[in-house]
């Protein structure tokens, strides 16, 4: 076989035309993408941190020299989110321009990643029972949580009510509460005990072993003195001071309370009148006996509708007779305009309650300045508390001992 060698040469051409257009489309798109974000020079990102800075101020309707420490907090934490602080020297930059150290700049950062957790106590107010009383939402460290936030946490926790602890210029710190409906109360006694409680039991605010701690503490209603007692085996008690009392006659009669509520108005007993204490916006009407406190009802639609034409967040029934002979009256309490049908135990009533009982002569003679109530027999969750009072003229101070337990304690991811 004879093989034949064949010598030649391929010749091959290459169109570049196609990679041209390829290469200056690409070249288009990048330079179009870098006009609208421009790339991250030295020089780039910090005129993003002055734009982003003069944004906020803008927003605010601020200067820089008028800007606060939660302000500034807020603004590193938007410029973290934004990635221009992961630049070399961007913390030093960001310092120099609000006028911090760069070590409070990365003190900012670590306090603002933890205030995307939000740690929340429910504790159980006026018993040393855990599940009985009156289940509070607290929470502690509410400096950074704005009202929508605490409106939600409020709801999320769907207890009557959630006490937020945040510093006060005027007092050791402000309490605020909020319902699960969203409404802001001007005091709460259930979650006031809880919070107080918490503060104990955490050692807040100088507490540090046994002894008496007293606070003035700031709320919606005023300034108030509280305190809390711990003993030698950590046990805590805690008292508050009520907000001022102005209880009047009122031109609501027994039918109307009777129709609103949708109970029978031969529960009431009429020889008493019908008060409304004016600081808290509650209404006070006498029962005939326990049993009939046990009978009555308040239909939520209805009183809810009653309640915003009077201006009424709770209704307190109460009567002289009780389930346990050491207290002096049982009560019921509902406020369904806030989102409470019926409240397990009711600690914003007392200072109204304390008026009333002293002003119609309910009290026993052994006892002229002090009571105890109870309350939250018939759903399940008995609770009592301790009320001293003192009368000046025709004004009333109240003061209102209790006891809590702690329930559990939570963590709010709001990442």
């Amino acid at each position: 076989m004879i093989y034949r060698k064949k010598v030649g040469y391929l010749r091959i051409r290459y169109d570049l035309t196609h990679f041209k257009n390829l290469q200056d489309q690409l070249h288009f798109l990048i330079q179009s993408s870098s006009d609208l974000m421009p790339q991250t020079t030295m020089d780039s990102w910090k005129q993003l941190i002055d734009q982003s800075i003069q944004v906020y101020l803008s927003e605010n309707k601020i200067n820089l020299q008028a800007v606060s420490a939660k302000q500034k907090r807020e603004l590193i934490s938007g410029l973290r989110d934004k990635g221009l602080l992961d630049f070399k020297e961007s913390s030093a930059y960001v310092a120099s321009k609000l006028q911090i150290s760069r070590a409070t700049v990365y003190n900012y950062l670590k306090t603002t990643a933890d205030f995307k957790k939000v740690h929340v106590h429910q504790v159980d107010a006026f018993t040393n029972t855990r599940f009985g009383g009156n289940p509070a939402g607290v929470v502690l460290d509410a400096d950074e949580l704005d009202d929508a936030t605490m409106r939600k946490i409020a709801r999320e926790l769907n207890l009557s009510e959630t006490a937020f602890v945040l510093q006060s210029k005027k007092a050791a710190f402000r309490m605020r509460y909020f319902t699960p409906t969203g409404h802001e109360v001007t005091f709460c006694g259930h979650s006031t005990v809880g919070a107080l409680y918490m503060i104990a039991k955490e050692k807040r605010f100088g507490i540090e072993k046994e002894g008496l701690y007293p606070f003035e503490v700031e709320a919606l209603c005023g300034v108030l003195k509280m305190e809390a007692r711990v003993d030698n085996h950590d046990e805590i008690q805690v008292a508050y001071e009520t907000p001022t009392i102005k209880l009047k006659k009122t031109t609501i009669s027994h039918s109307e309370v009777a129709a609103a509520g949708g109970f029978n108005e031969q529960l009431i007993n009429s020889a008493f009148p019908v008060m409304y204490e004016e600081t808290n916006k509650d209404l006070y009407v006498v029962a005939k006996s326990l049993d009939a406190l046990k009978k009555v009802e308040c239909d939520p639609k209805t009183f809810a509708q009653f309640s915003k034409q009077h201006d009424i967040v709770t209704l307190c029934v109460f009567c002289p007779q009780t389930f346990d002979p050491e207290n002096q009256f049982h009560m019921r309490c509902f406020a369904p305009l806030v989102g409470i049908p019926e409240d397990p135990f009711t600690g914003s009533v007392l200072g109204g309650l304390a008026a009333y009982v002293d002003s119609f002569g309910l009290l026993r003679k052994k006892a002229l300045n002090r009571f105890q109530v109870e309350q939250g027999h018939f759903i399940e969750r008995p609770g009592v508390v301790k009320v001293e009072f003192e009368r000046k003229g025709k004004a009333y101070h109240a003061k209102v001992f209790a006891q809590a337990v702690h329930c559990f304690s939570t963590e709010i991811n709001l990442a």
